[in-house]
């Protein structure tokens, strides 16, 4: 408004409706960032307790994972004595099958060696030489 000019009410109600109607849309605009802020407040204010929670829980999660890493680096350390266990008697075994594997072969050549000792001619001569002999020793016992 001019201060020069006269002034008359009739001229100074419409310049008084549309500077009131204009301060109603910026007080309006003013609210509406007043909460857009209270709401960006609200949030980082949540935010940063649920970061102080997960901050707090920080401990707990680590020692219950490091029990975890405890307990398996116990069970794998059991896994390896028992597979040592393992690999320890399948060698005992396999050195059992080498050595009956021998003790048969020795157990063959000598069954050639008796059926070729039964079947010599003076095998069979003196056990014919001894039948009753062996059938007097039965009868005594």
């Amino acid at each position: 408004m001019d201060s020069n000019l006269p002034v008359s009410p009739e001229t100074t109600q419409p310049d008084v409706a549309l500077e009131l109607a204009q301060v109603k849309h910026e007080l309006e605009l003013a609210e509406g960032k007043i909460m857009q802020l209270e709401l960006a407040l609200l949030q980082s204010r949540d935010f940063a307790i649920g970061a102080a929670a997960e901050a707090s829980e920080a401990p707990l999660i680590r020692a219950k994972y490091h029990a975890m890493y405890v307990e398996s680096e116990r069970q794998l350390g059991d896994a390896n004595e028992h597979n040592k266990s393992h690999l320890a008697h399948i060698a005992r075994l396999e050195q059992a099958l080498a050595d009956l594997l021998k003790i048969d072969k020795a157990n063959k050549e000598l069954r050639t060696q008796i059926e070729n000792l039964k079947s010599s001619a003076s095998w069979r001569v003196g056990r014919a030489l001894m039948l009753p002999i062996r059938i007097i020793k039965r009868i005594v016992k």
